[in-house]
C-alpha cells in the first residue's frame, strides 16, 4: 500500500473517532452548561440570602460530609462501574441484576457506617474546625446526608455502568432544578438555619430521581444478610480502596484549606475564596464531565494497546483545550461581571483570586484526561500517590500564599499547583507508561491559547477598563477562530454545518417534492 493510500484509509477512522470525542464532549458539556445556568441562579440566591459567611457554612458542610463519605463508602460508586460494563457487554441479565444486587448491599452497609462515623466523630470535626464544639449538633444532623451520598453513589455507578447515558444526562438537570428549588424555598424562609435542612432534602430528591431511573433498569433488591452476596463485592471494595484513600486526600484538603484560611482570616475570607474557586474551576468546567461518561470507558477498552492509549489521550486533551480555552479568556475579563451577576456586589474581593486562578483550569484541562490512564490500566496505587503528592502540594501552597498575599495569593498559588499537577503528571507517566504528549501536532496550539490567556489575565489585573477589554476581546477573537479552525480542519465542522443549513433553507423544486412542476411536466 502506497503511503497516499495508506493516508487515505486512516484519515477517515482518525476523523470519525474527533467527530466522535467531539459530540459527546459537547453532549455532556451542553448538558453542563444547563446546569451551571441552573446553579448561577441557585448561588445568585444563596449569595443574596446567606452571604459570605452562609457561603462558607455550606462549602465547610458539604466537605466534611463528602470526607466522611469518600472514607466510608468503599469506592462502589466508581470500582462498580467497571464490572457492571463487563457484564453488559456480555448480556447476561441473570449476572447483571446478581451483581447489582451486590452493588447496592454495599452501597447500604457503606451508608450506616458512614451515618455512624459522622455521629462519633461530631464534636471532634467541630473542635477541628472551628475550634469549639458549637457545631457538634449541626454535624450530628448531617449524618443522614453521608448516608444519602452512599446511595446515589451506587445507583449513579448503576445507570453509568449499564450505559445509560441518556438517562444520566437527564438525572443531572432534574438535580439540578430541585436542588434550586429545595435550597432557594429554605434559605429564604430560614436563612442560616435552613442549610442543613436543605442539604438533607436535596440529597434526599437526588436520590429518589436516581431510583426512578435505575429501578426501572434493574428493579430493586439488596441482601444484607447474606454472607455470599456480601463476598462476592470483595473484588469491588478492594478494587476502591485505593480510589477512597485518593478521595480522601483530596476531600482532606479542601477541608484543611479551609480551616486554615478560617484560622487566618474569617468566614468571609473562606467564603469568599470558595465563590471565586467556583466560579473559575466548576463553571469553567464543562467539558470535564465527558470525560469521565463516554472517555474512561474508551481509554479502558485500550488498555493492551499503550499507542491507541496515547492516541486517545492526546485527541481528548486537544478537545479539551479546544473548548475550553476560548470560555476561560471569556470569564477572565467578564470576572466583575459575572461575578455580581452569580453572586452580588458583596463579593467584590473574589474578582483578583479567580482571574489568577484561570491559569490553573488551563492546565487541569491538559493534566485531567492523562490522571485517568492509572486508572485505566488498574494502577491505582499510582493514582493515589500522585494525587496525595499534588494534595500535599496544595495545601502547602494556598494557606500560605493566603497567610502572606490574602486572596490573589490564594488564586496565584492554585495556577502553581496546576502547573505542579502538570509537572508531576506528565513526568511520572512518561516513565510509567511512555505516555508522549503529541507536541509536533498541538505545540503551537497549545503555546498560543496560553499566551492569549496570559495576556488577558495581565491586562484584566493592571489595564484601564477600556484598553482592559479592547485587548481582551482581540485575544477572545484569536482563541475562538484557532479553535473553529482547528475543529473545522480534523471534522469539516464548517462544512457540515452549511450543508445542513442549505439543505434547510434551500427551496426544493424537484418534481417530487414541489406538485405545481410535476403537474407541469406531466
Amino acid at each position: 500500500m502506497s503511503r497516499t493510500d495508506s493516508e487515505n484509509t486512516v484519515k477517515p477512522k482518525s476523523d470519525a473517532s474527533y467527530r466522535h470525542v467531539i459530540k459527546y464532549t459537547g453532549l455532556f458539556g451542553g448538558v453542563q452548561g444547563i446546569i451551571m445556568l441552573v446553579h448561577l441562579i441557585r448561588n445568585k440566591i444563596a449569595a443574596v440570602l446567606l452571604g459570605p459567611a452562609g457561603i462558607a457554612l455550606v462549602s465547610i458542610y458539604n466537605k466534611v460530609s463528602n470526607l466522611i463519605s469518600q472514607a466510608t463508602n468503599f469506592g462502589i460508586s466508581f470500582s462498580a462501574v467497571k464490572h457492571i460494563a463487563e457484564l453488559n457487554e456480555s448480556e447476561d441479565r441473570t449476572e447483571i441484576e446478581r451483581y447489582v444486587c451486590v452493588v447496592r448491599s454495599w452501597c447500604m452497609l457503606t451508608a450506616l457506617l458512614g451515618m455512624l462515623v459522622m455521629m462519633v466523630l461530631a464534636s471532634q470535626l467541630s473542635l477541628l474546625t472551628f475550634e469549639n464544639y458549637d457545631y457538634t449538633w449541626q454535624f450530628v444532623c448531617l449524618s443522614p446526608f453521608v448516608g444519602l451520598l452512599a446511595l446515589t453513589g451506587g445507583e449513579v455507578a448503576i445507570l453509568k455502568g449499564l450505559k445509560q447515558l441518556k438517562q444520566i444526562a437527564l438525572i443531572s438537570v432534574m438535580t439540578a432544578l430541585s436542588t434550586l428549588l429545595i435550597c432557594t424555598s429554605l434559605y429564604y424562609f430560614f436563612e442560616e438555619d435552613g442549610i442543613i435542612p436543605a442539604l438533607l432534602l436535596t440529597a434526599i430528591a437526588i436520590l429518589g430521581i436516581n431510583l426512578r431511573y435505575s429501578t426501572r433498569v434493574v428493579s430493586w433488591r439488596t441482601s444484607l444478610t447474606s454472607m455470599k452476596t456480601l463476598a462476592m463485592g470483595l473484588p469491588m471494595v478492594r478494587l476502591g480502596v485505593a480510589y477512597i484513600i485518593a478521595g480522601i486526600f483530596g476531600q482532606g484538603a479542601d477541608w484543611c484549606i479551609n480551616v486554615m484560611m478560617l484560622h487566618d482570616g474569617s468566614l468571609t475570607d473562606v467564603g469568599l475564596y470558595y465563590s471565586g474557586y467556583t466560579l473559575m474551576t466548576s463553571y469553567a468546567s464543562v467539558v470535564f464531565l465527558a470525560i469521565e461518561a463516554d472517555f474512561f470507558p474508551r481509554l479502558s477498552g485500550a488498555v493492551k494497546n499503550p499507542l491507541r492509549q496515547n492516541h486517545i489521550i492526546n485527541q481528548q486533551i486537544e478537545v479539551c483545550s479546544l473548548l475550553t480555552a476560548p470560555l476561560l479568556i471569556l470569564f477572565v475579563f467578564g470576572m466583575p461581571i459575572l461575578l455580581q451577576l452569580l453572586y452580588s456586589s458583596k463579593f467584590i474581593d473574589a474578582v483578583p483570586m479567580a482571574i489568577c486562578a484561570s491559569i490553573y483550569m488551563f492546565f487541569k484541562v491538559h493534566t485531567t484526561p492523562l490522571a485517568y490512564l492509572s486508572l485505566a490500566n488498574g494502577d491505582s496505587k499510582i493514582y493515589m500517590i500522585a494525587e496525595l503528592l499534588y494534595d500535599l502540594f496544595v495545601v502547602a501552597a494556598i494557606p500560605f500564599a493566603f497567610r502572606n498575599w490574602g486572596l490573589m495569593g490564594a488564586g496565584l498559588a492554585l495556577s502553581v499547583a496546576g502547573v505542579f499537577d502538570f509537572i508531576l503528571i506528565h513526568v511520572f507517566y512518561h516513565f510509567k507508561y511512555k505516555f508522549v504528549l503529541n507536541w509536533k501536532r498541538t505545540w503551537y496550539l497549545y503555546t498560543i491559547q496560553l499566551v492569549l490567556l496570559l495576556v488577558t489575565v495581565y491586562c484584566s489585573l493592571e489595564l484601564p477598563l477600556f484598553q482592559k477589554l479592547s485587548i481582551a476581546l482581540i485575544a477572545l477573537i484569536c482563541s475562538l477562530s484557532l479553535s473553529i479552525y482547528r475543529i473545522n480542519k480534523e471534522t469539516t465542522f464548517l462544512s457540515q454545518l452549511k450543508k445542513r443549513f442549505r439543505k434547510k433553507f434551500t427551496i426544493d423544486n424537484s418534481p417530487e417534492r414541489c406538485p405545481e412542476r410535476r403537474q407541469a411536466e406531466r
